[in-house]
């Protein structure tokens, strides 16, 4: 049995690795493999089965016999985010790493996530991830400054939650809301974002995230739409006062994500977006920019000039050219795609989110 003190390490780890686990017994070993496999040890793994009905109980008994480092509470079902909370309570490190039951961390995940909240003085910290399981093995490649990753959260969740390494004394006081339960994590960035949290991604593939009919946000994907419709519209009011928008642009603004295709105030939404190009540089105008272009292919259907209003904020904000994003809206624009359509989903996974500056 591999206990801490075969190990030398000492009592208290300097990592509390959390597991939430519910019928996971198809692909939960690989996820503790994954974990037990890291170049560095100094770490807990604490599981809490939420009432499992499958064979999830046995396979964490018999990790748990195995290695002393795994720390494991069967019960029954209290949710998800109850049980993140609990184990949040039980984490005895100095930073707290999430893990999902499904994917799979890379063997030097907690070596370089370490080193890079040592070089960048974060108290977060996620990391690039590759996706499997699918035919969309995309490598998802999220921001890595504090500036732009807060400016992403305008738009949506900054991190992949599974691969975060957070200060355990700063989410012990912020904790997840149940209120907000299927956006959990978003709602948590925002509100560490108020709170005035450091936020990093490693620029480098450290988690594998399997994708599969079976996950929750697959399920629920309406509600979870609507949540992070809500937790958008808080960040925008609390960083208005620093963009100096008011609420009636903001609402403007976020009638872009409606899965109707309403009408929008074009002029509104020019000057919303001019305002954020002018204020940001480097990484962070990039990311505004590279969401404005998705969000004009969302407005295209109802706005006769939309080439004209992109190709004039691209000539000041971005390259200058972009004529192939152009024919794109105007292909948009011509056959009237609406967000709500079958082509729109088709179109947008052949080029639309590949759009950038």
């Amino acid at each position: 049995m591999i206990t801490r003190a075969t190990l030398g390490l000492n009592q208290e780890p300097l990592i509390s690795v959390v597991l939430p686990a519910y019928n996971g017994e198809k692909y939960l070993a690989d996820a503790i493999d994954s974990i037990l496999a890291q170049t560095f040890g100094d770490f807990e793994l604490i599981i809490i089965d939420d009432g499992s009905t499958d064979d999830t109980p046995k396979i964490l008994s018999d990790y748990a016999q195995r290695d002393q480092r795994i720390r494991m509470v069967v019960r029954e079902n209290k949710g998800l985010v109850t049980t993140l909370n609990d184990l949040i309570d039980m984490a005895r490190g100095l930073w707290i790493a999430r893990m999902d039951q499904d994917d799979i961390a890379l063997p030097h995940r907690f070596e370089c996530q370490l080193a890079w909240l040592d070089k960048t003085g974060a108290d977060i910290s996620g990391s690039w991830v590759k996706r499997f399981g699918s035919l969309d093995e995309r490598i998802v490649r999220l921001h890595k400054s504090d500036e732009a990753i807060k400016t992403e959260m305008l738009f949506s969740s900054p991190f992949a939650h599974p691969s975060v390494i957070m200060r355990a004394a700063l989410v012990k006081e912020l904790r997840y809301n149940p209120a907000w339960e299927k956006a959990e994590d978003y709602d948590l960035w925002e509100r560490a974002a108020e709170a005035g949290w450091t936020m990093t991604n490693v620029p480098e593939v450290l988690m594998l995230y399997r994708v599969h009919a079976d996950q929750i946000t697959t399920r629920t994907m309406s509600l979870v739409q609507q949540r992070a419709q809500e937790i958008r519209r808080r960040y925008w009011l609390f960083r208005s006062h620093a963009f100096q928008f008011n609420q009636v642009d903001i609402d403007e603004f976020l009638k872009i994500y409606e899965s109707t295709s309403p009408a929008i105030d074009m002029d509104s939404l020019d000057y919303l977006f001019s305002g954020l190009l002018q204020r940001s540089y480097g990484e962070a105008r990039a990311v505004i920019f590279d969401n404005m272009t998705r969000l004009y292919f969302r407005a295209a259907a109802n706005c006769s000039n939309i080439v004209s209003r992109w190709g004039r904020l691209n000539a000041n904000f971005g390259s200058g050219w972009g004529w192939g994003i152009k024919f794109r809206l105007w292909v948009f624009r011509l056959f009237r795609i609406r967000v709500n359509g079958i082509l729109f989903k088709q179109l947008k996974k052949l080029y639309v989110w590949k759009a950038s500056h």
